[in-house]
């Protein structure tokens, strides 16, 4: 196993922190790891030290918004359907604002994003939460659980001048007018 050490995980965290702005300034696929690499102040071997690769700094970028989705599926998968579904529509608003920088990211990547094994856990976790926001099996809700989810990420990615609370409000409405309870 690898000695970690402070300055190793400093330089981990820099090279993830400027991936993160650059994916959202200049999206995925415009940005490259020397463009990583100039960007936290060492090398493209220094990134390929921590990372085997462009979807390996995606995964690092995206995953405390995986695993934030990864609890929340852990505990819905654990209640009853009607309550599932309320916990998944409260808890899925407050993810979407926390992370709305991630969302970015995932929409530059989406059309890829299911061939990319370093994030197939957010993906699997993204369509079981498709599953409880519907509230049923019925292709038709899960339609519109769809719909539901690219609209509330859409506005958290374009929230204009609204404040994290009123985002969350909005987007708690949107969700419990167009899903049916279960």
């Amino acid at each position: 196993m690898a000695v970690t050490t402070p300055a190793r995980e400093r330089t981990r965290h820099e090279v993830v922190r400027q991936a993160m702005d650059l994916f959202q300034a200049k999206g995925y696929n415009a940005t490259s790891l020397q463009d990583i690499a100039t960007a936290a102040g060492c090398s493209k071997a220094t990134v390929l030290y921590h990372f085997n690769g462009k979807p390996a700094v995606l995964a690092a970028v995206l995953e405390p918004a995986a695993a934030d989705l990864a609890a929340l599926i852990q505990t819905v998968d654990q209640l009853p359907r009607a309550e599932a579904q309320e916990v998944a529509i409260r808890r899925f608003t407050d993810l979407a604002v926390v992370h709305r920088g991630v969302i970015d990211v995932i929409q530059d990547v989406l059309p890829v994003i299911e061939e990319m094994p370093e994030v197939a856990g957010l993906v699997a976790d993204g369509m079981k939460l498709t599953g409880y926001l519907a509230g049923s099996d019925d292709s038709l809700e899960r339609d519109l659980a769809t719909f539901a989810i690219n609209g509330l990420l859409g506005e958290c990615r374009h929230s204009g001048d609204r404040s994290d609370e009123d985002l969350r409000r909005l987007c708690d409405i949107a969700l419990r007018r167009l899903l049916k309870p279960a």
